[in-house]
């Protein structure tokens, strides 16, 4: 099957999984968005700790590592769905050399020889080929598929979350006191989108 086929396969799956709310996989995925925003979050404090000793605007700090923690989902899934796309590439290249490879045997070895080594190089092809597909695109997408349908939904939501604590941040650092309103969370989700549609597109390119 072509490759754009698990591309999309893959998304779709790990969007569904998201919605399904599949015990401890979606869990896990949101577990993932949830721990790379921690991280932003903690080093964020840090940073915001040693610049303030050097004299640099607290607020503008807290606004930096807000806006990054709020794209390090987004940045992940898509990076996933890079790979994915670069394991297509690469599958094609790989089957080509191989191909290659055994064609030139019949230049160094004799006819028989030679037709096993062709043969061989072709199916090792066949299967790069046909098992990197389910086995390597379609999980990439679908945990970049995941990851966006656990954590978007969540940066919207009303009740507390990590990704709302973000929010907070980033009103705090715009308006000087922590807050999560509607339409605070709507801009967020605005630009926390951005990567995921970035990635939605290089799934549905061709």
């Amino acid at each position: 099957m072509k490759g754009r086929f698990w591309l999309i396969i893959g998304t779709a799956l790990g969007v569904a999984i998201s919605i399904g709310r599949v015990p401890y996989v979606a869990g896990a995925a949101r577990s993932l968005a949830n721990t790379a925003q921690r991280l932003m979050a903690s080093a964020g404090h840090d940073v915001i700790k040693a610049a303030a000793g050097h004299g640099a605007p607290e607020r503008v700090v807290l606004g930096i590592s807000a806006l990054l923690a709020l794209l390090i989902p987004g940045a992940t899934a898509l990076a996933l769905v890079v790979a994915a796309k670069g394991t297509l590439l690469l599958r094609r290249i790989v089957a080509l050399l191989l191909a290659a490879l055994g064609a030139a045997a019949f230049f160094y070895q004799p006819h028989g020889t030679a037709l096993g080594a062709l043969v061989l190089a072709l199916g090792i092809a066949g299967l790069a080929v046909a098992l990197s597909g389910p086995l390597v695109v379609a999980p990439l997408c679908a945990l970049a598929g995941l990851i966006g349908g656990e954590y978007l939904p969540h940066l919207v939501s009303s009740h507390p979350t990590v990704p709302n604590a973000v929010v907070r941040d980033l009103h705090e650092a715009l308006f000087a006191n922590p807050g999560a309103p509607a339409w605070m969370r709507v801009v967020a989700l605005i630009v926390a989108v951005a990567p995921f549609a970035l990635g939605l597109r290089l799934v549905l390119s061709r």
